[in-house]
């Protein structure tokens, strides 16, 4: 209409000699949906106080919409003083209305069982009440909708009843019309029902459902005897694994309500979280409103409704998704838990997220979905999967044999331990690459059988359980000095043999959590792999696979972060081997703790239990640490694989073994030939050489046994290679020369490297916390133990310009201490040298600053312990404040860093110290400031 119409309008009423204008939904005027209306708005506020007297405005509309239209100008309320309400109408008025329709219909002549006014009559009534004070209540107009319920109802019994009676009484409804079918009458007729009762497993569920069912039934009886009835929700919430029949069960209850007259419509509409998002704010209470609003008398199911939540308090941050936020804030004010909810809202997901989600979000959610009433649909069992895959085959055409069937019962069981396993999805995954080369071997003439599924279809390798019993010898046939282990997981394969010849679990009575002690290089990470695949092969794992981890990996950069990461790299690692290498880390600091603390925890839930394999690694002594800080963690790691050193006959071994290994390579290639006689029949005088020589070696604490080895068999090949490359023919010699010469050259380097002068000390840090702090921050390799009141930078002369010579302490007007840069390869730290041009004024200040950030990092770690050792609560968390403001100051500052060594600003690589106004490098010449590190 607009401001002309509304004009026209006006002048209308006018010249009738004045009036009433009634305008209904007034609320759309100001809702922004109505084109024009804000102008229409303004211009009937002017006119409402420019015709006082002469015409009457009434406006009219809904509760709740008509308060956000006074509340968009606040003339409005003034202008109209008047407000009138009407109330809902009460049971008694409700009856009194829908008997006045059905004479009105009929002209009195239909009548109802017991009477318009009877018990059936005034149950109607009391149904339709139970909607009375909520958004949406038609009053009248439900009155009218329930009677069309009615009219249907009759319409089908008297079909039915002509089939036997010619003449039936068309003007009479009865008790099944007015209230419907009694429940227990309803359910023997109804095909879902019977669906229900005929799916695989779900036990629980099904008791769960039949205890919803009793309970319509009784309060059905409870109506007719006009009393109190049972209080209880349609809305669920149905928690299980992928594959466990959660959407199936929906859309069967969802029919079960409608057969029992509990919903109107019964259509099952899903839906996911995404659904509901908007692009804008606002549009997400929109979408909501309009799906929750389709669905009344419906089924609505959210699929992982975990969605739903913002993610902010489960990710360790405190970040809010205001359009998740608001979808949560909508369906809390829209969904009521009440008796006589014409809605069925079901919240689908997985446990542990699902519960996450309720303590997020508002809680207003957890009181109309309780978990305690949820639908919990439990992994199917073996023979349940058996009956699964039975029926999935008798509907596909296909057969199995009797080894197939097992093959692939073997193969759902290694799956289990997967993360979200997916149970009838798994079956059906497992058929369709089944048939996948089925189809292949049929059409390559392998198999004459067109629809029976052999063993091969499901795993071409399906033996491997059978051949892991002799195995394990061949398995760790390359590795040396492995005697033990190989005995230690023989016997794992008798446990396991035995348990299930006696009918157990072999599961219950093999560790699955390990830890591995020993020096670098005696084969921990190579174990690790083997042992994945033995586990594998007996049926224990879904996957072979390593997951390769550090302690660093495990542990947060700041509060609530830790926790999220290590669980996240337990999930990873699920079906699979876990392998925390460097794990005597774990003790250092509180996140760390934090870390070894959940890592404990975790092992025992049902989640992770015996279902992955877990291995700490670290050297000897440095791993008891952990142990000493979580006392829990010796009782979870029962299983200690100590790792020796390789003495030289060992390594003398393996090196011949590498190195014919190149040989036989080589040879099947048929590119060269290789004489490795020195090492294959080796003389008494050379190998009494070479086993001094790596005496010596194994001497250094920077010895590693195995790795170091390969350095040295490729070390030597290349001087075989180098000597052959200046004859004509290719032929390829190992010498004594060239591997007394290799073990030689390693044996000076390391000694070397282990001689290292000490340079000036820094000062001022007695405690020696300085020394620790630099090895974690500037990644300085290990070193012996200084005394505490000359903790000082170390650096490898190596690394240094053969101009530049290391002060002697006593050498006057010495210059300050050079600095070390960080090195993001992860190699030694290297002396940071001044660089050219750099100002006496700029040096200076950038020593003073550097050592500003040392002394800060002294007093952190003071106040770590001072909060472990405060007596007073209030102290306590004083310090704790503290930290938690210096953790965020760190991270910034730590985000600075990586910002700076990404973009290269420093072509040495040197590492970063802020300064006022900005960043420095170690060397002096390159700075950038705040505001140009922020653009």
């Amino acid at each position: 209409m607009g401001v002309a119409g509304c004009q026209k309008l006006v002048d209308d009423v006018l010249d009738a000699g004045g009036g009433v204008i009634f305008i209904d939904e007034a609320y759309q005027l100001s809702s922004g949906n109505s084109p024009g209306g804000l102008a229409v708005l303004d211009f009937l506020l002017a006119e409402v106080e420019n015709l006082r007297s002469k015409v009457c405005f009434v406006l009219a509309g809904y509760n709740k919409q008509m308060e956000s239209f006074f509340a968009h100008n606040p003339g409005i309320p003034s202008r109209f003083p008047l407000e009138m309400k009407f109330d809902d109408y009460t049971d008694d008025e409700l009856l009194q209305i829908l008997e006045l329709k059905i004479n009105s219909k009929y002209g009195h002549r239909m009548k109802a069982e017991d009477g318009l006014r009877g018990l059936y009559c005034r149950i109607v009534a009391r149904r339709l009440g139970r909607g009375r004070d909520k958004d949406g209540f038609g009053n009248a107009r439900a009155v009218e909708n329930l009677l069309g319920t009615v009219y249907r109802r009759q319409s089908d019994r008297l079909r039915r009843q002509r089939r036997e009676d010619p003449r039936p009484d068309d003007l009479l409804l009865t008790k099944d019309d007015l209230l419907g079918p009694e429940p227990s009458n309803a359910l023997l007729k109804s095909a879902a029902w019977a669906k229900l009762q005929d799916l695989i497993g779900l036990k629980s569920v099904k008791e769960s459902i039949k205890s919803l069912v009793d309970s319509a039934k009784t309060n059905y009886q409870s109506e007719l005897n006009e009393e109190p009835m049972i209080e209880y929700s349609l809305n669920r919430i149905f928690l299980g694994n992928p594959g466990t029949g959660k959407t199936t069960v929906a859309k069967l209850y969802g029919q079960v309500l409608v057969d029992i007259g509990l919903l109107s419509m019964g259509e099952v509409v899903v839906k996911n979280p995404s659904d509901f998002v908007g692009a804008v704010l606002g549009e997400s209470e929109k979408l909501t409103n309009g799906i929750l609003a389709s669905t009344v008398g419906k089924v609505l199911v959210i699929d992982e409704a975990y969605g739903l939540s913002d993610g902010g308090a489960s990710q360790g941050g405190s970040s809010s998704n205001p359009f998740k936020s608001a979808i949560v804030d909508t369906i809390v004010a829209t969904v009521h838990s009440t008796v006589g909810d014409d809605r069925c809202v079901l919240l689908l997901g997985y446990r542990d997220q699902m519960e996450e989600m309720l303590q997020n979000v508002n809680p207003g959610l957890s009181r109309r979905f309780p978990l305690s009433s949820a639908f919990t649909f439990e992994d199917f069992s073996q023979s349940e999967l058996s009956r699964i895959l039975d029926l999935k085959l008798k509907n596909q055409g296909f057969g199995v044999t009797p080894k197939a069937r097992q093959v692939v019962l073997e193969m759902l069981d290694r799956a289990r331990s997967r993360p979200n396993f997916g149970n009838a999805g798994e079956v059906d995954i497992l058929l369709n690459e089944a048939k996948s080369r089925h189809q292949k071997r049929l059409t390559a003439g392998m198999t004459a059988r067109t629809s029976t599924l052999e063993a091969l279809d499901f795993d071409e390798n399906y033996e491997r359980h059978e051949r892991a019993e002799t195995n394990v010898e061949q398995l760790f046939n390359d590795t040396t000095g492995c005697e033990r282990l190989v005995a230690t997981l023989q016997g794992y394969q008798e446990t396991a043999r035995t348990t299930k010849a006696l009918g157990l679990d072999p599961k219950e009575e093999i560790p699955f959590t390990f830890l591995f002690r020993g020096p670098p290089g005696t084969g921990k990470s190579t174990t690790a792999r083997k042992m994945g695949k033995v586990f594998y092969d007996a049926g224990f794992l879904s996957d072979a696979t390593v997951h390769d981890c550090s302690a660093s990996d495990l542990v947060g950069q700041y509060v609530g972060q830790t926790g999220p990461k290590v669980r996240q790299l337990l999930d990873k690692a699920l079906g699979a081997v876990l392998l925390i290498d460097e794990a005597y880390r774990l003790r250092e600091g509180d996140f760390a703790k934090e870390a070894l603390d959940e890592l404990v925890d975790a092992i025992t839930k049902d989640r992770y239990h015996k279902r992955l394999i877990i291995i700490l690694a670290g050297y000897e002594h440095d791993i008891n640490g952990p142990l000493a800080v979580n006392p829990g963690l010796t009782s979870r790691f029962p299983e200690v694989i100590d790792f020796r050193s390789l003495d030289s006959t060992e390594c003398f071994d393996l090196l011949a073994k590498k190195l014919i290994k190149k040989k036989t390579d080589l040879e099947a290639k048929g590119s060269a030939h290789m004489h490795v006689d020195c090492l294959e029949q080796p003389s008494a005088e050379f190998q009494a050489d070479v086993y001094a020589l790596f005496e010596c070696l194994s001497a250094q604490a920077s010895w590693g046994n195995a790795r170091d080895i390969e350095t040295l068999a490729n070390a030597v090949f290349q001087a075989a290679m180098k000597a052959a490359s200046k004859l004509e023919k290719v032929m390829l010699t190992v010498s004594e020369t060239f591997v007394r010469a290799e073990l030689e050259k390693m044996a000076n380097e390391r000694q070397s490297r282990s001689s290292v002068p000490a340079e000036k000390s820094t000062g001022g840090m007695a405690d020696g916390v300085s020394q620790l702090y630099l090895a974690a921050q500037y990644r300085l390799p290990p070193q012996s133990p200084l005394d505490p009141a000359r903790a000082s930078f170390t650096a490898q002369q190596s690394m240094l310009a053969p101009s530049q010579e290391i002060p002697d302490e006593s050498a006057p007007n010495e210059p300050m201490t050079p600095m070390l840069s960080a090195d993001t390869d992860g190699n030694h730290g290297r002396v940071a040298v001044r660089d050219v041009g750099v100002s006496d004024e700029i040096w200076e200040q950038l020593q003073l600053d550097a050592q500003a950030e040392l002394q800060r990092e002294v007093e952190y770690q003071a106040k770590l312990r001072a909060k472990n050792e405060a007596a007073d609560e209030a102290l306590r968390e004083r310090i704790v404040k503290e930290l938690i403001e210096e953790e965020e100051r760190r991270q910034k500052e730590a985000e600075m860093k990586k910002k700076l060594e990404m973009e290269g600003r420093c072509p040495v690589g040197y590492h970063w110290i802020r300064q006022e106004g900005g960043w420095r490098c170690a060397g002096g010449s390159h700075f950038v400031s705040e505001m140009e590190l922020k653009n």
